[in-house]
Formats: structure tokens, sequence, C-alpha cells
């Protein structure tokens, strides 16, 4: 476990919250728990079932903001469809009441988590390492369990967090195996931001480039269109690694391989999680896409044929929504949250130090396939639950989100074996 100390201390607060404020369906105490209340959630399916709160705190008006709103769209449309069949336990999820909008600015992100600390159990998302960082010292003081929106392989260590899927840095150690192994390369580049995303899926991709015995360059970049990136576009151009990776955003990945492929550059571009976006598919950069890139993710695409996939589609169809894989991980990690809001009221721990304390104890959780097998598993040490595996993509214009499956749930030697002791970034 992360640290046994806090967690005894958290155990003995969640048995007093028990006696104190009855969490139950069941109990007929009128005091209410920080997040939980008797009266049904607005515009409640059933007004007979009490509210579960959750907080999210996301961009939607900023540079992320075509992560952090269908994120959000996906989240609200997997809690919906769960408030429609029966909520869970006498329970309705609103994860409605309490969204906010960061803008992706740091001082936004805590002042907003200010205003709706007080009535979430849960921070269900929380979007920017960095943001979430900001505000961690107070959601340990109110016990309150976050989510992070993003997959820095800082979670693995931080106390009071609940990480999903796999991290920057495992994910670019597969991204480097499976260039080593699949694609033949001998040398390999990888451009990516400064700092906790960035440098997290650099380092990661370097251990593995160092392990198996291959050329290795970083080219560091800023935000930014074309222009923004001629520096590291004519520095590919003349390394010609046999394979580039990207730990930047869209805006980076369809202006490096675009005007790479243009200019004759013939290697193989793999991208992280963060890198694509849908609208590249219309952009002029789409024909040396959907030539030369394949992209990691910690979920399969739209179209996968997976139960937790199928049923998405379905409540998506019935709403309107846009096919976005974004919105499938936002829809995914809500599966994580709902499987530990189960186990805490089966183990009468409905409250903010009993999610806190169970969060910890849970040694697997069923996500229709969203996940890889062995996915909500926080028992044990780090390196006995971090999560390893990687979708790899390849872009097909005709795909509903321009991503089809190419590999499913990829584990390479590297991240297999590697013994995680702290944030890669910090290496």
């Amino acid at each position: 476990m992360k640290s046994k100390t806090l967690r005894s201390g958290v155990a003995g607060l969640a048995a007093l919250a028990l006696v104190l404020a009855g969490c139950g369906r069941d109990d007929a105490s009128d005091t209410e728990t920080a997040g939980i209340t008797e009266e049904p959630c607005p515009n409640a399916v059933d007004e007979s079932n009490g509210c579960i709160y959750l907080g999210a705190i996301t961009d939607l008006t900023g540079p992320f903001s075509p992560v952090g709103a269908p994120m959000i769209e996906g989240a609200q449309a997997y809690w919906q469809n769960v408030n429609e069949n029966g909520g869970i336990e006498g329970y309705e999820v609103d994860m409605v009441t309490h969204v906010r909008d960061s803008g992706y600015n740091e001082t936004t992100h805590s002042q907003e988590y200010q205003e709706i600390r007080d009535e979430i159990l849960v921070l269900a998302h929380s979007l920017g390492t960095a943001h979430t960082n900001g505000i961690l010292d107070d959601t340990r003081q109110q016990e309150i369990l976050a989510v992070p929106a993003s997959l820095g392989s800082n979670w693995l260590f931080e106390e009071g967090v609940l990480e999903f899927g796999t991290s920057y840095c495992a994910e670019a150690m597969n991204m480097v195996d499976y260039a080593v192994d699949e694609l033949d390369a001998s040398s390999v580049g990888v451009v990516h931001f400064p700092g906790d995303y960035g440098d997290d899926a650099a380092n990661g991709a370097e251990i593995a480039a160092e392990e198996r015995g291959i050329e290795f360059t970083r080219y560091t970049t800023a935000p930014g269109g074309t222009d923004a990136q001629t520096a590291v576009i004519q520095r590919i151009l003349a390394d010609r690694p046999d394979v580039v990776l990207l730990a930047t955003s869209a805006i980076e990945t369809g202006a490096i391989v675009g005007a790479t492929v243009a200019q004759g550059y013939e290697g193989q571009f793999i991208g992280a999680t963060p890198t694509w976006s849908a609208g590249l598919m219309g952009s002029q950069a789409a024909p040396a896409l959907e030539a030369s890139y394949l992209g990691a993710a910690t979920v399969a695409p739209w179209g996968y044929d997976s139960e937790g996939h199928n049923e998405m589609r379905e409540v998506a169809e019935s709403i309107g929504a846009e096919p976005n894989d974004w919105f499938v991980l936002g829809w995914a990690a809500q599966t994580v949250i709902r499987g530990l809001l189960q186990e805490a009221i089966e183990n009468d721990q409905l409250s903010r130090a009993g999610v806190f304390e169970t969060a910890d104890s849970l040694t697997g959780l069923d996500t229709n396939g969203m996940f890889a097998e062995g996915a909500g598993d926080y028992s044990g040490e780090v390196n006995d639950h971090a999560s390893r595996s990687t979708i790899i993509n390849r872009i097909e214009a005709d795909s509903p989100t321009g991503l089809v499956l190419e590999e499913e749930w990829y584990e390479g030697p590297t991240a297999a074996d590697f013994e995680f002791t702290e944030a890669c970034y910090l290496m």
C-alpha cells in the first residue's frame, strides 16, 4: 500500500464517521455525510433514492477543452445510464451540479475546488497533473478521494489518489518496445513538452531505449502549430530516426507529422494518449497521419467490441453524442469509481473516510472490458498493481473517430519488468 501510517489513521476516522453519521439507506440517523444526502438528486430518476454528489474540475474553455469537455460528457452519460437503471443500492449519482471549468489555469482550479469541496463525496475528475497536485494537501485533509484526469506516474505514489490507466511513462516504454519489436527500429527520437507529462513520457522512452540498446534522441518543444515546431521539424529531418515518439498535444502532432512527411521523412510516428484528436482527420495533415502515425492509448477506441464499449455507444447514440475517444475515457474512468462506491456501500463505509479507506483495499473491478484485465487493483505495493499495458491504434479515415485497433493491450518487456520507485519525470 502507499502508506500504512496514513491509512491506519483514516481507518479510525472511518469507524468514527460510521458511528456519528450513518451512511446506509437503512440508517435512521438525520445526520448526513458530506456529498451524500437522503434527499433525491436534482432531476432524479427515482425520487425515493438518496444522492451521491461527485465533483469535477476540468477544462471546458481553455487549451485542453477538446479533452476535458468530451471526458465530462462521457462521465455524465455514464452516471445518467446508471441512474436510469436503478442507481447504486438506493442512491443515484450526480456528476452535474458540481462540475467546474478551470480553463486549465492552476489558480482557477484551486479556487473552484474550494467552492465545491464541502459538497462532494469524491473529486471524480481533476484535469491537469500540476493542477491536481496543487490541491492534494487539502483533499487529503478533507479526506476527499481525488481521481486525476491525467496519467502521470506520480499518481502511483500519491496518497488519497485513485489513478486509472497506464502511466505516460509505462506507455512510452511500450511505444519504444513496439518500435523495436514490430517496426524493426534501431533508433528512436521523442518530441515532448517539458514538465510532468512530457518528461514522464520522455524518461520512460529513454529507459526503454537504453534497455533495448538503441539510439535515442530527445527533442523538447513548446506548444504551438507549424511555425512553433520549425526547429524540431528540421532536427527530425536531419537526424532521421527510424521512429519518432510524440508526447505533445494534437496540435503539435498535426504540425510535426504533416511537415516532416511532406519534406520526405519516411519513418513512423507513435503518439502518446494526449496526442490524438479526431479533429486531425479534417486537417491538411490527415493523409500523412494515416500513412505514418500510430496512437497509443489507455482505453480502446470508440468502435472496439467490448461489453462496456457496446453499452457506451448505445447510450451515446440515444443522447446524440458525437463519437469521440475522450468520451470513451471519461465513461471508462467512472466504471472504476462505480466499483469503488459499490464496494464502500457493501462494506458499510459510504463516507469520505470510508471511501478513502476502501480505495486501497480494492483487488480488482469489472470495467466491462473498458480497461485491461486487472484494472481496479490498488492493493499491495505499487509494483504489484501498476498498469503496464497499452492499446496501439492506427488511423482509418472512415472510422468514427479516425482510430481503429491495431494491437490490444500490448505489454513490452521493458514495462513488464520495470520497478517503479518514484515518478519517472523526477528521474
